[in-house]
């Protein structure tokens, strides 16, 4: 793939669609509608079917009309060719408990279909989940970590976490303070709490926070052995 978006081009395109689909006067809210993007701004459809790939971690699909997905219906595997641009996502998604989940899904098949508009010799894509139990080959890993995979997460935490709507978050929950971090993935039980609230009222998981936190400058970091030795009384003369 010799075309693709940087982050600031996804930045700066995913905060001009969003403008454009909620209107000039139209604030943006915490937790960004991402359904009614796809499908009001997009004009994508959107599927549930239950997939029945070799691969148990395809759970997002975003259609080109030639390339099959094999799904099950009536007790059948069949494959399925879907129009152009429409996004499929597995069933389960569907559950309370899968809400965050769906919604990166979603916003990761949306970064594909705005990568196909840019970009018209783009072939259907699959959204991976990532077992950790699982041993992945190396063609599978390539596939997960290729730039086109990277791409579409960009995108996705670009849509449901847009800069504006960080920083209105960062000043509702901390007062617009850097919240801070010891080493790269400790934090205080007290922004714990925080970084939970900001996640409910954006409805993205907590990793996907941290990760676009981290990305945006919006952590301050400390040191790890500090923490350790203050908080944690583990450090010290021990004689």
């Amino acid at each position: 793939m010799t075309n693709y978006i940087s982050q600031a081009e996804a930045e700066e395109l995913c905060e001009t669609m969003l403008r454009l689909y909620l209107g000039r006067n139209t604030p943006a809210s915490d937790r960004i509608d991402i359904d009614g993007f796809v499908r009001g701004y997009l004009k994508c459809r959107i599927l549930y079917e239950t997939f029945a790939e070799d691969d148990p971690d395809k759970i997002g699909f975003a259609g080109d009309g030639k390339t099959p997905l094999q799904i099950k219906k009536d007790g059948k595997t069949i494959s399925a060719v879907f129009p152009f641009q429409t996004i499929v996502l597995e069933r389960f998604l569907l559950t309370p408990e899968e809400s965050t989940h769906r919604r990166f899904t979603l916003a990761h098949e949306a970064g594909h279909v705005i990568a196909m508009r840019l970009n018209p010799d783009s072939a259907a894509c699959f959204h991976h989940a990532h077992d950790l139990e699982r041993e992945y080959t190396l063609p599978e890993l390539r596939e997960r970590y290729s730039i086109s995979e990277w791409q579409a997460n960009t995108i996705a935490a670009s849509l449901l976490m847009p800069v504006p709507v960080m920083r209105k978050t960062l000043r509702k929950f901390n007062g617009g303070k850097r919240l801070p971090v010891y080493g790269e993935t400790v934090f205080h039980p007290r922004e714990k709490v925080i970084l939970q609230k900001m996640a409910a009222s954006l409805g993205v998981s907590f990793t996907a926070l941290v990760i676009r936190l981290r990305g945006l400058g919006m952590l301050n970091h400390h040191s790890l052995c500090d923490y350790i030795e203050q908080e944690l009384h583990f450090g010290g003369d021990t004689s």
